[in-house]
């Protein structure tokens, strides 16, 4: 049903404030669309402002009033020249309950009267109850406590609504025992008509009101009387978008021409520097709900995404598709990224000056031994696990067989989940003829737009501008008038204006992404805290992340297994990458859903610290020791580690390792031996195969993820999620790029350092 926020109750009793949000009738519009809400209760989460003006009977009604999610203020003006002076102020107060299929409420009430001397004051509470999507309840008492120089009558209002379908509400109306009305709303076309029918009572006035949007924040309404003439109007508007406020077919473009990231990357009060994926999966939910966006242009130009956001915006095109809309892709270039986000749509347009990227997947790893043996300094790391490679650019000067040989067999399982991909684009010849195609092109340095066309992989050659006019022939066999264009939705966080009726329940989100350092564990640490306290049904941990510091991730894995304490449920989601550190905090949840390509495991560990004793001797640099005790200089940069220093700080290494593989045997059912034997020492794979080896416990993205939030949690599917996000610290996002800078050891050089991370993973492909 067409969602339109201004008054159809615009004859409601005198007594309401007229604020968005409210209604003094059970199904006409309180100002934001409430429908069934006779307890006058805001109850959709959106901030707003409302305008109302009436003349009849020689009477004039002036309204304006304003809330903000769940407290309003407002103000009523009512004269006729004749005497009639009044003037009321209004607070109001709304609070959902169980998942918001019980709304409480009230308002206060100043009330001045040229009728007596002084300031009456009113409180009148009330209560809406909605047990299913189709039924809503509702009682309010008004003026049930009252101060001031008259007493005034308390009235008990009363209603029912039922929602038939999308377009038509029946609502029964009973005001004091006395009146009682039958309210009819009907949605056609984009308008909303709401009819009121007196059926018992002194009220003997029917009406009709027209109510329409413009531009989905502003809408207007238009009320009209049982003689004919429309004596009153209002005008409001609302914070949220309603997405359904477009009356006719538009072609949308949504740009994703930067950066798509887990969290949003900003620098200080600086524009950001990437899109967060909540804001994409936002402005998706927009394109679902909007009948009008029939025809979706997705401009990858300058698109970056990784594999998991990738596929992310695959899922939701093939949403958008399975309600009957049109998906083209644009591009600038056509990169394996781009392509696995436009798996699914109906045309891909590709710039004609473009070229195709199809090289494989590599990443360079830069060795710092050589330099540091001149400069005379010594990284001294120590490691639990043989695969465990970040430490060896510091101690070696390549990779060891067993690190090559691990990042080997991953490249190739990312490599051959990508051409599986890419091949289903292809449209001639047989999946074998496909993928030989493929293997064909990846021998070419480089690839142009028509190659790429005659390879299948893309439909056309166009610049952007021409898009429309070639959407409008492909699929309609339009020719587009010369003015024809699209309009630009970009990924934003705000609110939907939602009027339905489902219940919702609350579930937390927390991200864990980059690199985990102590920062992030007291942010985290902090949050989860809060988090039994703040009403959620269930906890989503999304993790992108190649892991950090071993004693953070410990840190919050503890947390995460401290909620079990409060039946809060935890479902691991990892998207590109849930390695080391990041997957020992996977393992504190009950379940961990992992992407297909997803980068897991890395069961290990290695510590140590930087010797510049070396160096400061070709400076001239001396140093002498003062000191209690043998080892109270251990940690120092100016010397090196002794064998017994050597030996305490890998038997710490040895019990956390044991104590890593542990906590997978206890998250996975795996026994410990074999975690350690089979999985561990450092090894990575990805998510198909973690979840043969039985390292996670099923495959799928955000979605799948909220769905075994749902299952463990009890949540019914007739129940809405919403999600609650943590954290969006800026920590979260620092990229740690394929080795740990000297910088970062320079840094924290007065300290021995512990970490569980795989960080020439991260920009590995």
């Amino acid at each position: 049903m067409r969602k339109f926020i201004i008054p159809l109750f615009a004859f409601t009793t005198s007594v309401f404030a007229y604020l968005p949000g409210e209604s003094g009738f059970v199904s006409l519009d309180g100002g934001h669309g409430v429908f069934g809400n006779p307890a006058g209760l805001s109850a959709l989460d959106s901030k707003g402002a409302l305008l109302t003006y009436q003349y009849d009977d020689g009477i004039t009604e002036l309204r304006v009033g304003g809330n903000l999610d769940r407290f309003g203020a407002g103000f009523e003006y009512r004269f006729d020249g004749k005497g009639m002076d009044e003037s009321r102020w209004n607070l109001t107060h709304g609070f959902p309950l169980f998942d918001r299929s019980v709304f409480w409420g009230g308002r206060v009430t100043a009330f001045r009267s040229a009728d007596f001397k002084g300031t009456e004051w009113t409180y009148s509470p009330g209560i809406l109850i909605r047990p299913f999507t189709m039924l809503s309840l509702g009682y309010s008492c008004e003026n049930l406590l009252y101060v001031g120089p008259s007493s005034m009558e308390r009235i008990h209002n009363a209603g029912a609504t039922i929602r038939m379908g999308d377009f038509l509400n029946v609502s029964y109306d009973v005001e004091n025992w006395k009146e009682h009305r039958l309210l009819l709303e009907l949605s056609l076309y984009g308008y909303r008509f709401g009819f009121k029918v007196p059926l018992y009572g002194d009220d003997d006035e029917y009406t009709l009101t027209l109510s329409t949007s413009f531009g989905g924040h502003v809408d207007a309404s238009l009320k009209i009387f049982d003689d004919f003439l429309p004596k009153g109007g209002s005008i409001g508007f609302h914070a949220a978008r309603n997405p359904r406020s477009s009356h006719v077919g538009q072609i949308v473009r949504v740009p994703l021409n930067m950066d798509v990231t887990e969290v949003e990357k900003k620098f200080l009060f600086f524009e950001p520097t990437s899109i967060g994926l909540m804001k994409v999966r936002n402005l998706f939910e927009y394109l679902l709900r909007d009948p009008s966006a029939g025809l979706v242009v997705l401009d990858f130009s300058g698109y970056k995404g990784n594999m998991a956001i990738s596929e992310e915006i695959n899922r939701y095109v093939k949403k958008i598709k399975a309600r009957g809309g049109l998906v083209i892709a644009y591009m600038d270039d056509v990169r394996p990224s781009d392509l696995m986000a436009a798996a699914n749509v109906d045309r891909i347009v590709v710039e004609p000056s473009a070229h195709f990227t199809w090289l494989g997947i590599g990443g360079g790893i830069v060795f710092y031994k050589g330099l540091l043996d001149k400069l005379g300094v010594k990284v001294e790391f120590l490691r639990h696990g043989a695969y465990k490679s970040a430490v060896e650019p510091y101690m070696e000067d390549s990779l060891s067989v067993n690190a090559r040989s691990n990042m080997e067999s991953l490249y190739k399982d990312l490599w051959e989940i990508l051409r599986m991909r890419v091949a289903e684009r292809i449209k001639t010849g047989s999946s074998t003829e496909s993928l030989k195609m493929l293997d064909s092109l990846a021998q070419k340095p480089v690839i142009t737009a028509i190659g790429a066309k005659k390879a299948g992989l893309v439909d056309t050659l166009l610049y952007i501008d021409q898009v429309p006019a070639y959407a409008l022939k492909t699929f309609f066999d339009m020719d587009a008038p010369p003015h024809v264009g699209f309009r630009t939705w970009s990924p934003s966080n705000m609110k939907i204006f939602d009027e339905s009726w489902k219940h919702r329940a609350k579930v937390a989100l927390l991200n864990i992404n980059g690199t985990i350092d102590s920062r992030m564990g007291e942010v985290v640490l902090d949050n989860l805290r809060r988090l039994p306290g703040m009403g959620v049904k269930a906890l989503l941990v999304r993790i992108s992340s190649p892991g950090g510091d071993a004693i953070a991730s410990d840190k919050i894995w503890g947390a995460l297994k401290n909620l079990k304490r409060f039946d809060i449920p935890i479902v691991a989601s990892v998207g590109n990458v849930g390695a080391s550190g990041a997957y020992y905090i996977a393992c504190g949840a009950d379940k961990i859903v992992a992407e297909p390509f997803a980068i897991v495991g890395s069961i290990g560990i290695y510590g140590g610290k930087i010797d510049a004793s070396g160096l400061m001797q070709k400076i001239g640099l001396k140093t002498e020791s003062v000191k209690t005790n043998d080892y109270a200089d251990a940690r120092s940069f100016t010397r090196p580690w002794t064998d017994t220093e050597k030996a305490a700080l890998q038997e710490y290494m040895d019990d956390f390792y044991d104590r890593f593989t542990g906590v997978v045997s206890q998250a996975t059912g795996i026994d410990q031996a074999v975690v350690d034997s089979a999985y561990g020492g450092g090894r990575v794979m990805v998510g198909w195969k973690a979840k043969e080896a039985g390292l996670v416990q099923s495959l799928g993205g955000f979605d799948d993820a909220l769905d075994e939030v749902r299952e463990l949690a009890g949540i019914p599917k007739s129940t809405d999620i919403e999600l609650m996000q943590l954290n969006t610290d800026e920590s979260f996002v620092e990229s740690f790029v394929n080795a740990k800078s000297m910088g970062d050891f320079i840094r924290d050089i007065e300290r021995t350092q512990f970490w569980a991370i795989e960080p020439a993973l991260v920009n590995g492909y």
